[in-house]
């Protein structure tokens, strides 16, 4: 039996954040978690006062809230970009 995908199910995103030095200080994204109730589970990051940063990750919560926390973000000059399309997705 196929899961339907309704707009209150809960999807997961792969995603490369990319923090200009002027946001480095900020908590962009523990604003954003807390914001929309969305999780987040790290899975490298890099960040240097100096030069800016990356975060690459996993950002689960429902379509709604995934499109608001991404919206928020890049609100801030915080570069969003998908990683991979696939079942299987390398960090």
């Amino acid at each position: 039996m196929a899961t339907e995908n309704t707009p209150d199910t809960l999807q997961s995103v792969r995603l490369n954040l990319t923090f200009p030095v002027e946001q480095v200080n900020q908590p962009r994204l523990a604003e954003a978690i807390k914001k929309f109730d969305v999780s987040a589970d790290i899975r490298r990051a890099q960040i240097e006062p100096e030069t800016g940063g990356y975060i690459m990750l996993e950002l689960t919560g429902t379509d709604s809230q995934l499109d608001q926390s991404i919206a928020y973000l890049k609100s801030y000059g915080v570069g969003v970009g998908f990683i991979g399309t696939d079942e299987v997705q390398a960090y």
